[in-house]
């Protein structure tokens, strides 16, 4: 049972602040985690007085309870997300100038490195491995009961890293075969890039789902078959 979801908020932007490490911005009493790749820039930043500055203002942005008001401009991946939204909450209205699905969300990212292009390159891998150690530690990251890790091959689930996504957010994959004789945590068409796994937690509560990178090259259908798991999950929970 977790304790208020306002405290452990304070407690997660308190350690990302001790880690110095990018905390994130939404609602954070929202139903839904997505975690993206890494926070996009224009150039890379190493001078830490500059990232120390980003960091601040994303700390700041976080405890103004302002969300929702950025205007939707030049961001596929969060159109994407806000498309995902707007689908698993359909019965609700969206402001078409804005970003507003942070209304229904929280955002943040599996590393932290500020660069114009993501690498996995073994500092990558080094920053992702010790963020992924204080996501499973973080009461406030597993208190969501839907994560959409949104990051392609920056996390595997497999044995020979160790079931590493399971073990971090403590959930099993759906290896269940469905109607058509397909495992039932796998869905692929022949568009490039379409696929999702689904995860459960033991009680039924969490699920979460490992996709490619929402910004561009898939066919709108992957965001409609993963809204459907959400938007199914969340009523199981009574969420909606």
């Amino acid at each position: 049972m977790f304790m208020d979801r306002t405290k452990l908020f304070e407690e997660f932007l308190a350690e990302c602040k001790n880690r110095k490490e990018w905390s994130g911005q939404g609602n954070p009493n929202a139903d839904i985690l997505f975690i993206g790749k890494e926070p996009h820039n224009g150039k890379l930043i190493k001078e830490k007085e500059k990232i120390q500055e980003k960091l601040q203002k994303q700390e700041d942005l976080c405890r103004s309870g302002v969300w929702g008001t950025a205007p939707r401009k030049g961001n596929p991946t969060w159109s994407n997300y806000q498309n995902l939204i707007e689908e698993v909450y359909s019965d609700r209205k969206f402001d078409p100038r804005l970003f507003d699905f942070e209304k229904y969300a929280f955002t943040t990212e599996l590393n932290t490195i500020f660069r114009p292009k993501a690498v996995l390159d073994e500092e990558t891998k080094s920053n992702i491995n010790k963020r992924l150690r204080f996501f499973k530690d973080s009461e406030f990251i597993n208190s969501f009961p839907v994560i959409i890790l949104a990051c392609n091959n920056f996390i595997s689930n497999d044995k020979e890293r160790g079931f590493i996504l399971n073990d971090t957010f403590g959930v099993k994959f759906d290896d269940e075969l469905d109607s058509n004789g397909k495992p039932k945590g796998k869905h692929e068409e022949k568009t490039r890039g379409h696929w999702f796994y689904t995860h459960h937690g033991d009680n039924g509560k969490k699920l979460v789902i490992h996709t490619r990178q929402l910004s561009f090259l898939f066919d709108y259908s992957l965001i409609e078959h993963m809204a459907n798991e959400i938007r199914d999950h969340l009523k199981k929970l009574g969420k909606i």
